[in-house]
Parts: C-alpha cells; structure tokens; sequence
C-alpha cells in the first residue's frame, strides 16, 4: 500500500493517504474548471476511509450535470479546494492533484468532458478521453 500527503496553500488543512489511487482524471466540465479556478482540474480517487485529515475543512454542496450531489472540501482559510465527494461514488473521494505534495505520483490516465474543455488548452494524446465521464 502507498502513502501520500498533501495540504492546503496555508498548511491550514493537511492530509494523509493510505492507500493507491483507484483512479486518476483531468476533469474539463465546467463545475471543476470554475470551482478549481485552471483550464481542468487533476483529481485522484482513493478510499474515503484511506484519507486521514488533520483540520477542519469548510463545505460547498452542487448538483453535478449527472444529478449527483456533490460536496466540495475547502480550506476556510486560503481558499484551496482540496477535496470532492458525490452521491453517485460513495465512498470515494477525489483529491485535488495540485495539493499533493508528491508530484511525481500525479500520473492520469484519462481526459474526461473534454466536450466542455477550453479550446486552447492542450491535451495529453497519449492519455484515453472521452466527451462525458465514463461509467
């Protein structure tokens, strides 16, 4: 099993992972562009219960394209969201890529909703995309 952490801008909100990534995504819907403020947005997704955080993350509650409930975790501090979790993943939880502190274990595998991407932003040809977010 691997181990990785991460943490908010301001170290306000820390976190610890114990477990490997089940899967890793650059996400172009518009929720996670606007919500992560970049052309995309990293996430891995691991076990909830593989996730240990030090600190007390605020919470933001959407209705995602799909109809899933979505909640997103942030620092109420620095602003940094860290964190999302959905309705339709139960006990999955995605990590914002950018708050890893290992970058080297950053790796997707897949391009989702590149329907709704950027025009300019490039994309990674040798990853898998798809239009929508694959079931």
């Amino acid at each position: 099993m691997s181990e990785f952490t991460g943490s908010c801008h301001c170290g306000e909100i820390s976190y610890t992972v114990n477990a490997e990534p089940l899967r890793q995504v650059n996400c172009h819907c518009e929720n996670c562009r606007k919500t992560s403020g970049g052309p995309y947005l990293a996430s891995v997704f691991v076990p909830e219960d593989s996730v240990q955080i030090k600190g007390a993350p605020k919470e933001y509650q959407h209705l995602a394209d799909s109809g899933n409930q979505m909640t997103k975790k942030f620092c109420g501090n620095c602003g940094a969201q860290m964190f999302s979790l959905g309705s339709g993943r139960p006990g999955i939880v995605s990590i914002r890529g950018g708050t890893i502190d290992d970058l080297e274990m950053i790796q997707p595998t897949i391009n989702v909703f590149i329907s709704s991407k950027i025009p300019s932003t490039p994309l990674d040809n040798s990853l898998v995309t798809f239009e929508k977010m694959p079931s």
